[in-house]
């Protein structure tokens, strides 16, 4: 016998704001922990998915959790709501002011006509917070810990909900859009949220399209990191890069000029579809240019963290190399080489950070550690290296006077 789906009837005022219908109710703390789920229909990685959701709910949900437990004049500010599938229904009061004991004018009467009625949820909808996820987060904790206490879970929150397309591309962004743009009103976002849903940011929507799109990060491979950093971790053999790594290192393939434009304001389509493949054919060039990443990623001969042992340390297998070897190859693409050609001019050097020639610039001898404060040096020795003028003179005389101070130093 198949599981019987419960109707939910809520009061609601129906309104508008740009191009935006929604409706404003209220949600009981057990309505909002039973029928608001995941965002996990908003990206083609699963993994991608759970780590935007995870960005959305931070550290502040357990504050709220205890708050809400602790304090009887307790009070939460209205949670956004996402919605599709499913079958809700609008169903509006006709408010008769036969009487109009409020003495109302006919432009009152008229504002009020048709806003107000009842939205009514079949049960087959998913729900999930556009805006509020740690509040969320905080009152599920609650309500499980309330587990015999009726009343306290009867208590509600103001909720607004806006229609959500999963079923298209433009309904996708439109939302990832409403996310961002909720969420920067109200407090920075920080780089991982930008990353995860900001629909305005060329190199965020980017950086997600090669993560949804390329072989090399379906989820079973396991070769990205979801983290909140740009840092991997030594515990995890399979990853190359993460989320941040990958974000920076398409930041770094646009070059610097006009990298604002890009970054503050939707470029168009074909804009971003260009440069999408442009970083593709990058990824693809490295894939087969670079013998050691041939043998991790397509031979499958090796794992990446023997090129981050204590034999080989290689520039490739480390996020601030990567961000260095992106430079340097957009420079020599932007002096007219092509893809393919920049990775091989820079791929004859040596590219094991235990080398001298990075000591200091990518790698630190004595703590052992890799340094990530001195890129434009380290793209400058790259580039010196490899038999290519650096990017400025001043920046090859800047180079050249830090490893001299470096040599003096150890003398």
């Amino acid at each position: 016998m198949a599981d019987s789906v419960t109707t939910t009837l809520l009061p609601a005022i129906r309104s508008h704001i740009g191009d935006w219908n929604f409706y404003v109710t209220a949600l009981t703390l057990n309505d909002v922990a039973t029928l608001i789920k995941d965002p996990d229909e908003i990206h083609e990685r699963k993994q991608l998915s759970t780590w935007i959701q995870r960005e959305a709910i931070n550290e502040h949900s357990e504050a709220i959790a205890k708050y809400i437990l602790a304090n009887q004049q307790r009070f939460l500010g209205a949670i956004i709501i996402g919605i599709y599938d499913g079958n809700p229904t609008w169903a509006p009061l006709d408010v008769s002011f036969k009487a109009n004991a409020l003495n109302a004018t006919i432009e009152q009467q008229e504002q009020v006509t048709g806003r107000l009625g009842f939205l009514q949820l079949s049960g087959t909808e998913k729900l999930f917070a556009i805006d509020g996820q740690h509040r969320v987060a905080g009152i599920k904790n609650a309500v499980q810990s309330w587990e015999t206490d009726d009343a306290a879970r009867l208590d509600e929150v103001a909720a607004i909900f806006v229609g959500h397309d999963a079923s298209t591309p433009e309904g996708k962004i439109r939302t990832r859009r409403l996310f961002t743009t909720v969420n920067k009103k109200a407090k920075r976002v920080s780089t991982a949220g930008i990353i995860a849903l900001d629909e305005d940011n060329g190199f965020a929507v980017v950086t997600r399209f090669i993560i949804d799109t390329h072989w090399l990060f379906e989820d079973n491979r396991e070769h990205i990191s979801y983290t909140s950093t740009g840092s991997l971790s030594a515990n995890n053999p399979t990853t190359i890069t993460s989320v941040v790594g990958l974000y920076e290192i398409v930041k770094e393939l646009y070059g610097q000029l006009k990298r604002k434009d890009f970054e503050s304001e939707r470029p168009s389509d074909p804009d971003i579809e260009s440069f999408a493949n442009h970083c593709i054919e990058y990824l693809d060039a490295l894939l087969t240019k670079i013998p050691e990443y041939k043998q991790v990623f397509i031979d499958q001969k090796k794992n990446a963290n023997e090129f981050r042992s204590k034999t080989i340390n290689h520039l490739l297998f480390r996020p601030a190399g990567q961000r260095v070897f992106a430079r340097a190859a957009s420079l020599l693409i932007e002096r007219g080489n092509t893809i393919s050609a920049a990775v091989a001019i820079l791929s004859k050097v040596d590219l094991n950070l235990f080398n001298p020639i990075w000591h200091h610039l990518l790698w630190n001898p004595i703590s052992e550690a890799m340094i990530s404060t001195k890129l434009s040096m380290a793209e400058t020795q790259l580039l010196l290296q490899a038999g290519q003028a650096a990017n400025t003179k001043k920046n090859e005389a800047d180079l050249r006077g830090f490893l001299t101070a470096i040599t003096n130093q150890s003398v």
